[in-house]
This record gives structure tokens, sequence and C-alpha cells, in this order.
């Protein structure tokens, strides 16, 4: 074995793999002990979750000094081998489907060393052969096989481009057509998350696509749409799409437009261009809530003095349009009486015997809105009865039913799940969005919270007065505070409740020393609550100390280091985790938050607790999207409400600080706010009204409606 003076000297060797010692969640990296051909224990790391313990595997890299672990191979691929002995060989066929011991022996016996080919010329029939396997057995062993070598396969084709860690979802995806696939349409892989156009574009020009190919510019410009909508954006601007076209793969020609136009994959209108499905879906929003605006109300209009608050002028304001208007819109900050409002509008459906329901986005909101109200609510998921794998039940043919809905926390609704809700809606339903238009734009494309309120085709209630149980509340007083881009106070008088707390760290390190303390130790201990579930942790980037990620490995390490692994990856029972993209299969959200319980007895899903109290399994294949939640970015705590947050504000963040991002964060507690860091953070945010515009035309199309 090299010594550690020869670090870079290139590894190519075959090797036994003996031990899997880490892996990440999407299986995009591994640590594994591997026998080195002479006979040395090593360690390897790079993409090699696939490959299993007894695996003989070909690795290539280099050698490489780890800080903590020390000499290791930094390996750029690695791919399983057919045994080379016949201890080897009986093994790999017992883990075929219907093949054990006595058929793998039979197999061996029949065709000797050249046994895997015969079986990769035709498994079918090379299964049939053997005594007492039935047709439909043997079919099944083939299945069985394909699936094995469809595995490696994909491994050697994506693997020497650092994407390895996605051959398992391809073959769940695609079965056993995924590398012929991938050969031949080697751009689809930026369809599949965690993919970027460069990786697929690496594996095309290795398989022969050609630079100025037209397939290459085609994905180029669908990629990059789609890039757009991740960061918020329906539409993109057509000098935008040429400039970011040009810097990925050279100039994007009109004809290429006109072709995917032609196609109906992109949108063109004037100066946007969106991809077909999502300006589509814009429009058709844009017209519900235009019908919507427009049509005459079909509920009886109750008296004032039903249900008996005591309102203000604001919130009599908005109850009346809930009643009067079949669509109307109420937007206020924290201690503005928006929860007092819903009390009163159901309080006055009750008085006319309309039927009335409540929804939010997540369950953490849906529940906070039932126990507020006593009214039952529900996610909006669960209200349009969504199926994971097939969709929502409830549609144009079979609505939603109720006189009247309340939807709380709109404003982080995004295009789709906007356009998800309304779809389920019957014609005659009055409809009430009520949000807060100050937060961050929602997590995915669009925005129509915002864009139908500046749009002024419903009428919209604006919270502005804080009643004065609210007022007290030094957490109330900061959100608006910094929304008004004045600096918080966090000294209380003698009738102030402080909840709102400044701690000065001028390093990051110290911060992250403190934000650990705070989350594990002194506020769980000082607020009676549950560091995991009660207590969140919000950062605005992901990178460095005081960053999501290095936060959540800190966390994790003295709140959960107990927990069994599960799926044999870094995930672990008793982990709080966030889900990172919509899953349609599972049901899980972008954003929603997690408790996982442990791995299912097979050891193929891993089991979770939602926010609303549900169990749900989740494929092996599928848990790359759900990471560790102990520390979230700000963007993704929207909807929410946690009793106690922390809040790394440091210069380190410049980049994304703002000021409705701190609103945002400091808006997320109920019980307890708690900044840690620099003052001097905290003023830049303050500087920074808006810093995070995006692309959308609901606003456009509503006002022309």
């Amino acid at each position: 074995m090299p010594s550690p003076a020869s670090t870079a000297e290139p590894f190519d060797a075959e090797v036994r793999v003996q031990h899997t010692l880490f892996k990440t969640p999407d299986e995009s990296f591994a640590v594994v002990l591997v026998q080195a051909p002479d006979g040395d224990t090593i360690a390897a790391a790079g993409p090699l979750a696939h490959l299993t313990r007894g695996t003989r595997a070909r690795i290539a890299g280099h050698w490489a000094e780890h800080p903590k672990y020390g000499h290791q191979v930094q390996a750029e691929l690695g791919y399983e081998l057919d045994p080379d002995d016949a201890s080897g060989t009986r093994k790999y066929l017992q883990t075929i489907r219907h093949i054990g011991k006595s058929r793998a022996r039979a197999l061996i016996d029949r065709y000797g060393d050249a046994v895997f080919e015969e079986i990769d010329r035709d498994p079918e029939a090379a299964f049939r052969a053997l005594d007492g396997l039935g047709a439909k057995a043997a079919a099944r062993a083939a299945e069985s096989w394909r699936e094995r070598r469809v595995l490696r396969d994909l491994y050697i084709l994506l693997a020497p481009h650092g994407a390895g860690w996605l051959a398992a979802q391809l073959r769940a995806t695609h079965g056993n057509e995924a590398a012929p696939l991938v050969r031949r349409q080697p751009y689809l892989l930026t369809e599949e998350h965690g993919v970027g156009f460069a990786t697929a574009d690496a594996i095309a020009r290795a398989n022969g696509v050609a630079a100025d190919s037209p397939a290459r510019a085609r994905a180029a410009t669908v990629h990059l749409l789609r890039e757009g909508e991740r960061q918020g954006h329906t539409y993109l601007a057509h000098d935008d799409l040429r400039a970011r076209t040009r810097e990925l793969a050279g100039e994007l020609p009109d004809e290429l437009l006109d072709a995917l136009a032609a196609d109906r994959v992109v949108a063109r209108e004037g100066d946007t261009i969106a991809l077909a499905a999502t300006f589509e879906t814009e429009r058709a929003t844009a017209a519900k809530l235009a019908r919507l605006a427009r049509a005459e109300p079909t509920l009886k209009r109750p008296a004032r003095s039903a249900g008996g608050q005591d309102l203000s002028q604001e919130q009599d304001a908005a109850v009346e349009a809930a009643f009067t208007r079949r669509l109307s819109v109420v937007t206020g900050g924290p201690g503005t009486g928006k929860t007092t409002l819903v009390e009163a509008i159901v309080e006055r459906a009750k008085s006319t015997k309309a039927e009335i329901a409540l929804c939010a986005p997540t369950g953490r909101a849906a529940r906070r809105l039932e126990e507020a109200t006593g009214q039952p609510a529900t996610t909006i998921h669960r209200l349009v009865e969504w199926q994971p794998g097939e969709g929502p039940l409830r549609g144009p043919g079979y609505p939603v039913e109720c006189d009247l809905l309340v939807v709380d926390e709109s404003s982080m609704l995004s295009l789709d799940v906007a356009a998800l809700l309304l779809n389920a809606l019957d014609d005659d339903t009055h409809v009430v969005l009520i949000g807060d238009a100050d937060q961050l734009p929602p997590v995915g494309a669009g925005k129509p919270f915002a864009d139908l309120i500046e749009s002024v085709q419903a009428p919209v209630a604006r919270l502005t007065h804080v009643f004065r149980q609210a007022a007290r509340s030094l957490i109330v007083q900061a959100a608006h505070a910094i929304n008004r881009g004045e600096p918080p106070r966090t000294q209380a008088t003698d009738t102030e409740v402080r909840d709102f707390f400044f701690i000065e760290k001028a390093g990051d390190s110290d911060a992250a020393d403190e934000i650990v303390a705070l989350a594990t130790e002194r506020l769980p201990r000082h607020y009676d609550a549950d560091p995991i579930r009660d207590v969140q942790v919000l950062a605005p980037i992901y990178r460095g100390a005081v960053g999501v990620d290095a936060l959540n490995e800190r966390l994790r390490a003295r709140l959960n280091p107990e927990g069994a692994r599960c799926l044999d990856g870094p995930l672990r029972a008793g982990d709080k985790l966030i889900q990172t993209r919509n899953d349609y299969s599972t049901g899980l959200m972008n954003g929603q938050i997690v408790i996982a319980l442990g791995e299912d007895e097979d050891g193929e899903e891993l089991l979770v607790e939602t926010d609303a109290g549900e169990r749900v399994a989740v494929p092996a294949e599928r848990a790359h999207s759900l990471r560790p939640a102990y520390a979230i970015s700000v963007h993704k705590s929207q909807g929410c409400e946690m009793p106690v947050v922390i809040v790394p504000v440091h210069t380190s963040h410049t980049v994304l600080l703002s000021r409705n991002l701190l609103y945002t964060a400091v808006t997320r507690a109920r019980r307890a706010c708690v900044l840690v860091g620099q003052a001097e953070a905290i003023t830049r945010a303050l500087r920074r009204a808006d810093a995070f515009r995006r692309n959308s035309r609901l606003a456009e199309l509503l006002a022309g409606a």
C-alpha cells in the first residue's frame, strides 16, 4: 500500500467489499472498507453506495489524505464484477429469486465457468432448464437476473460521471430498459432530482452526442426553464433564457424555440417563455380566480351581531366580504387578529347554516387552525383527497363539499398547489384566502397570493392594528419593526413578555456552539420543550459553520446519537427529517417535516410520521429526498409555526439576508425566538427590502381577465 507521502497516486484494482461505514441519503457518496489485492484492508470514499458486503468490485481513483479518516482511496468510480471463484459464483446466484443453494449448484454443474455468459444470453431458457422450476418461476428468476445486471450496467454507465447514486432510482422508474434509455436519451437525466445539465451532458458526450447537436441545445433550454421554476419563476424572459443557454450550451436559435413550441414542450407569448404545462396551469388558475372574483355571491348574508365577536373595522370588512363576495383576501402580520377573524367567519357561517371548511398547506398549520377555532381543519392535500401515486380524487366531477372555504397560510401556496385546490372547488363555493404578504414567497414556482393582491380583482382586507394582548409579545413587536426596516427591541417593560432575544457572537464557530447549546439544552429545559419536535433552527444558507448542513450534523450528534440506522444509510430512527421535493407517489410534499420511526421488517421502506400524525412508508429508492431537519432553511419553514425558534444571523449570510427573510424567520416562533450572531448582519438585512423577486404572469392575467 502506498505511504502517506504518495497521495494523489492512482489507484485502480479489483477489491472485495467488507463493510459500508457511511453513505448519504441520496446514495451519491459512501465510505467503504475493502480488501485490496495485497490483502490489506483500506478505506475508499466516493460513488460506492451500491456496493454490498462480499461483492467483488473494481474501484478506480487516487490516494488521498483525509483529515479525519487518514490515508484512503478517493474513488472516481466503482462497479460490481462477476465472482471469480466457485464460492462467490454460488453466493451470487443464490441472490436471484427462486435460485437457492441446490439450483445454484445445478447451474454451475450445467454451464461451468461460462454460467454467467449463458444466463446473460437467454435467462429464461437457462432457468427453465432447471429441474422443478416451472415457467412462471423461471420467468420471475429471469426478471430478477435482469434487474441485477441492469443495475450493474447503470453504475458502469453513470459512475464515471459522479451519478452512480442514481442507478437504483432509474431502474425503479424505467425498469430493465433504464441503461439503453440513458444511452439513447441521456438528457432525460435532467428530469431526475439532483442531476444537473453538466452531468447529463458529460454522459451524453461520452455516448457520442456532438457539441452542436440540436438535442443538446433542446435539453439545455428545457433544463433552464425547469431550473427557473426551482428558483420560483413561472417563466423566463426571452433574453434571459438566451443568455443562460449561451453560457450552458451555446446559442439558442429561434427555430429551436419554435420547434419546442410546436411540440408543446414550451409556450411562448411575447417576451415570456415557459414550460407548456406551467403556462397552461397559470392560465387556468387565473381564469378560475377571475370567475370567482366576478361571480355573484351564493351565501346568505349573516346578521352583523352573529357570533358576538368584538371586531375591528378591518376585521369586520373582511368578514363581510367572506359572505358578499365569492373571492376575498386577508393579509396581516402577527397579532393583527387573523385567528379571531376566522372564528368570526365560522360563527356567522353557522348562524346561516352554511357549510364551512378550513384548510392550510401543512399539517402543523391545519392543526393550529383547528385548535384556535374548534372547527375541523385539514391539509389541502387531504381536503382534495390526494392519493399517492394517483392524484386528487376531488375535481370538477367530484368537488369539495362546502359552501365556504377558508385557506390559512395562503402566502405559502405555490402555483401548483393553488391550482390543485381551486380545481377541486365547486363553482358555487365562496373562498377566503388568509395569509401574510410580507413573508417570503412560497417554496415552488409562482406567488399566487401576492399576485392576487396586486391584481386588485378581489377585495383585500389589510389587517394592520396589533391588538393589545398580542402587542405584549416582543416577538410580535420585533416582526413589525423588522417589516418597517427598524431594529427590533429585545428589552421588555414590566407589562411586556420577553420572548425575543439577541445573543451577540462575532465568530461563526462561537455562534454555532451557542446555537447547539441553546437548541439541545438551555431552551428545552427553560421552556419544558421537546428539543426535536418543539425547537427549530432556521438558517438563511446551507454552507458554513452556521449553515443548515453543519448545524444539522452537530444537532443530530447531540439529539439522536444512538438512533438505529435505517435502510443501511445515514438516516436514523428518531430523526427529524424534511422532504426536499414533491413526491406524488408517497404524498410527501416539498418542505414537509416528518419524524423517522424506523425501517419496515424487510428493510425496504422507511416509516415516517407526518406533521398531521399520519404514517407513511417511503421506499428505499425514494428516501434520498428526505434530509435531516434539526436545522432547515428559512425558506422551507413557511407554514411551520414552532414553539421555539433559533436563527443564526451572520455577515457570511449577506447574499441572502433580507428584511422579508428575517421577518419570516421571526414570525415562525410562538413562545420564544432567539437570534444568534452579529448586530451588523441584522442591520444589513433591514436595509434590503426584497431579495426574492420572481417572474409570474398571474397578476397580469387576472388584471386582463
